[in-house]
């Protein structure tokens, strides 16, 4: 079997379906992980995903502009619009989570350190609630908060009838209510999905894809 390609803008060839060894291995690199960042994990409430594959999306991916509430003030906007014109990094979380996603949250304030011009470059940061029904735009805009999240990064969250739809996009078809995956799906700035990083991907390595995409 060829191993995958090592290139973060290239899909790999001969990534096989997760099992479950995967999965343990996964879990017990998340736990390591937050440690190292001084989080302390509890049992997880909702199991992590091991996605089946990874790498650049070919045919690029068309995000639909579903309706989503944002952090704050809750105003409500098209998805797509918010993404259009922008190089964007997303990743699924809900605020109650207090395993993989304060990680993540973690992962992306460091991506934040890297691209201090963000704003100047058109790239932009977002958290994507799975979780509409308790992630308020109050509960979104302390989340933000907690990993100081300056201009750039942004959360929303879908309407409880789109959430399956955005699963399939994002979280590999997986039920948002018991499972998300912890990869990033890469956007451009024609609000196409164009890449999904392996799980927990570093924030170097978002920081590098977003100044190419």
């Amino acid at each position: 079997m060829r191993k995958p390609t090592t290139d973060p803008m290239r899909r790999p060839v001969g990534v096989a379906a997760a099992d479950p060894m995967r999965r343990r291995v996964c879990l017990a690199a998340a736990a390591a992980c937050a440690a190292s960042l001084g989080f302390s994990v509890a049992p997880p409430v909702r199991a992590v995903v091991v996605a089946s594959d990874h790498g650049r999306v070919d045919p690029p991916v068309v995000i639909p502009d579903v309706p989503v509430r944002c952090a704050g003030d809750g105003a409500s906007a098209g998805l797509a619009g918010l993404l259009r014109g922008r190089a964007t990094a997303l990743h699924l979380m809900f605020t109650g989570c207090s395993s993989v996603c304060p990680m993540q949250g973690a992962i992306f304030e460091r991506v934040q350190e890297l691209l201090p011009d963000q704003q100047a470059h058109g790239i932009q940061l977002m958290s994507f609630s799975i979780d509409p029904l308790a992630d308020t735009p109050h509960a979104m805009r302390a989340w933000l908060e907690r990993f100081d999240a300056r201009e750039g990064w942004i959360a929303v969250a879908p309407m409880l009838e789109d959430l399956s739809r955005m699963l399939d996009l994002f979280g590999q078809g997986q039920n948002a209510l018991e499972t998300h995956a912890t990869q990033v799906s890469i956007i451009d700035r024609r609000a196409d999905l164009v890449f999904r990083t392996p799980e927990l991907p570093s924030a170097d390595a978002i920081a590098n894809m977003l100044r190419r995409v």
